[in-house]
């Protein structure tokens, strides 16, 4: 006799998933009027707890809050209608509340913007427009000679504010900075030696991983070679004091082989601390984001890896010489530069990371903490913006130092660990496991953690510049879609901490890319749209710069390119705004412009118009709840799974009681058949519970198994 089992009862047991509900209400003096801002941040705009500001959903280190000063609907500039398209960094004019912000624009030329963030004379803090047209500006400093400096893509300038605080004395510090077009990392950031007033400059790399062009034949990575690329370059003092009408002409190269020193701070010992942001290898895991070490009175000129080395002392695969090329690079590689070199005594010689941060959380900004109001906190440590889009960015973390101001070292580091971001749930800690060994650790303190995006309560965090105000408090940028502005404060009540006591809703990041692949496998018109996106979008114009632009992450296989754009948040449903494939194309503002400026352009002529028209009707057809066809269940009873709904199928494998699952939830995505509702349950190919080289693996991994 079959029995057919109750399904919210004996079969499975729903786990939660979270919601808005599932979120504290925030405080506030004046009842709750939460709003959903265009940042994403579910606030009450009368609500005051968080010292004075709204508190946002995310959660800080006890006894401290997080408060929105400049929502992303308020960041506008009622004067000239200019408003934040991709703010970067923000610095306090002194003996005043105000700060100066600036807006790189996004990657359009001239559409850089200098505001001036102000109190209004309502109270809120308003923006106002003190500068355009500036060429994708990003570094903001204020000098020991008391101007404020600016670096723009191929320049750094300087001017003060006068009375009305308007800019004046605007004049150029240094011009001509190694930019060709087509730079990858074409960002000017720099920083002060604290002791002598030296100024230290960012010159990133052209690339990721080196273009070779030609033949190939190269035994030095010519980008690497060139002065200037890839690199920390210094202009002494006394040349600031005096600036000619031309700007400087002289600079001298401090530290090679960094492909993008974004994140600098000089301790007041002469330490130049830097955050490297690594290479963009697909995987989560690799590789780790390097934190290096320059000792400004010694050791200048040392060679600290790109593009021959990455993490400790792993060699880049891809770089390959004609003698060696069919060798494994890994093991032979020594020339130009020995990525095993533990010791380096001469110029040029390597020079292994101080310590490791964890992969691609992208260190943006970093400074030590001199204040007062978190003195107990994180007090002379150094404060670091991860601003990464993979799950373990999106924080702001602290190191403690030595009194020279270098990061301190873990004794052990084999113990190591650091905090992964999922998907409806609390993070995972992952191991530091770096390709090429791992020679040590320094510990680090989160000082704002579980910034991952949960809709409907806050956005993906994306920190960029930070700035300590006078009373200590710290002030953020946020750029990509919050374009917020943030500062964290001490408070014992308005602390926002999110309970972590089960992982059992967590979202399995490999589900929802099947999820996704049993969508658009499911409906003729969404496979269509997508093999047109990639024939005729991805493989002509990106292959090569984004690699094969495929994951491994399932199987390889024609639905690999769409694992990659899901993972790497290059598509959202009926959203065109926040995808990026869209946006890059599109030139939305705020987003890099896809093809790159050195490779054939198809913006604003008709193949553009037409490509536009194919991601477009894309995303458009694609449903905006595709995370709602999969749940996660825990199993009552074993079942077998089945190729096809019914007894009659192929037994593919056996699940046991305890299992946890993920099946499609839907009424209509049931079958009813021999007497038994047959439910769609996914699993990854190598799933321990499917029988070996029993069935053949479907695309979108859906099996089915019994009610």
């Amino acid at each position: 006799m079959r029995l057919i089992l109750i399904f919210s009862s004996l079969f499975l047991v729903q786990c939660t998933s979270p919601s808005i509900k599932n979120f504290p209400a925030v405080r506030t003096t004046a009842g709750s009027n939460l709003v959903l801002d265009k940042s994403g941040y579910l606030y009450d705009p009368l609500d005051t707890s968080c010292d004075g500001y709204p508190r946002v959903q995310v959660e800080t280190m006890p006894g401290t809050c997080l408060g929105l000063v400049l929502p992303r609907e308020r960041a506008l500039d009622r004067a000239t209608d200019k408003g934040f398209i991709k703010p970067r960094t923000i610095v306090q004019i002194p003996g005043t509340p105000n700060f100066l912000v600036v807006d790189m624009g996004g990657w359009s030329p001239k559409n850089g913007r200098l505001f001036l963030l102000k109190k209004s004379a309502k109270g809120p803090y308003e923006i106002q427009l003190l500068k355009a047209q500036l060429e994708t500006p990003h570094g903001l400093a204020l000098g020991p000679d008391k101007y404020f400096y600016i670096g723009e893509r191929t320049q750094i300038s300087k001017f003060q504010l006068n009375a009305n605080l308007q800019p004046a004395d605007w004049q150029l510090v240094i011009g001509n900075l190694v930019r060709k077009e087509g730079y990858m990392h074409p960002l000017s950031q720099f920083v002060f030696d604290p002791r002598n007033g030296d100024l230290y400059i960012n010159s990133g790399s052209p690339s990721d991983h080196c273009v070779v062009q030609g033949t190939g034949a190269y035994k030095t990575c010519p980008e690497d070679s060139a002065q200037g690329n890839g690199a920390i370059y210094r202009i002494p003092a006394q040349l600031l004091k005096k600036v000619p009408p031309g700007g400087i002409k002289y600079f001298e190269v401090s530290a090679l082989g960094l492909r993008n020193s974004m994140a600098m701070a000089v301790s007041d010992a002469g330490v130049l601390v830097q955050g490297e942001n690594s290479r963009d290898f697909p995987e989560l895991d690799e590789p780790y984001e390097e934190m290096n070490v320059i000792h400004l009175d010694q050791h200048r000129g040392f060679h600290y890896g790109w593009p021959y080395c990455y993490d400790f002392h792993a060699t880049s695969p891809e770089w390959l010489f004609p003698e060696n090329k069919d060798l494994p690079l890994h093991k032979q590689f020594t020339k130009p530069v020995d990525c095993n070199l533990k010791n380096p005594s001469t110029v040029g010689e390597y020079q292994a990371p101080w310590l490791l941060m964890p992969p691609h959380v992208a260190p943006l900004h970093m400074a030590y903490y001199k204040g007062s109001l978190f003195k107990d906190l994180f007090g002379g440590r150094l404060i670091v913006s991860w601003h990464g889009y993979q799950p373990a960015g999106q924080r702001l973390v602290a190191y403690s130092v030595d009194e020279k101001g270098l990061p301190l070292e873990q004794k052990s580091a084999t113990s190591s660990t650091y905090n992964f971001n999922v998907a409806g749930a609390c993070p995972v800690k992952k191991p530091f496991q770096p390709h090429g060994g791992m020679d040590r650790h320094g510990e680090y303190l989160e000082i704002i953690s579980k910034w991952n995006e949960v809709k409907g309560v806050r956005p993906k965090g994306a920190p960029v510049g930070f700035t300590e105000a006078e009373d200590g408090s710290i002030w953020i940028v946020e750029d990509r879609e919050s374009r917020t502005i943030l500062r964290l404060a001490r408070s014992q009540k308005a602390n926002y901490k999110e309970s972590c006591d089960s992982r059992a809703d967590a979202v399995d990041p490999q589900v929802q890319l099947l999820a996704w692949r049993s969508i658009v496998r499911s409906q003729p018109a969404l496979e269509q749209g997508y093999k047109e996106v990639v024939s005729e979008v991805i493989q002509k114009n990106c292959m090569g710069c984004h690699g094969n632009v495929q994951s491994n992450d399932i199987v390889q296989d024609r639905f690999s390119t769409l694992d990659f754009l899901v993972k790497n948040e290059w598509v959202v449903p009926k959203n065109l705004e926040h995808s990026k494939l869209y946006g890059s194309i599109a030139r939305i503002e705020g987003y890099t412009p896809m093809p790159p400026a050195d490779k054939p352009q198809f913006f604003g002529t008709a193949e553009g118009v037409r490509l536009n028209k194919i991601v477009e009707k894309w995303l458009n057809l694609l449903p905006a709840n595709i995370e709602s066809i999969h749940s996660r269940f825990t199993l009552k009873e074993k079942r077998n799974v089945r190729q096809v709904p019914g007894t009659q199928g192929k037994v593919c494998g056996q699940l046991l009681s305890g299992d946890i699952i993920s099946i499609d939830p839907r009424a209509n995505a049931t079958v009813t058949k021999d007497g038994y509702t047959w439910y769609r349950v996914y699993l990854v190919p190598s799933h321990s519970r499917l029988f070996k080289d029993e069935c053949r693996w479907p695309e979108d991994g859906v099996f089915y198994i019994a009610k």
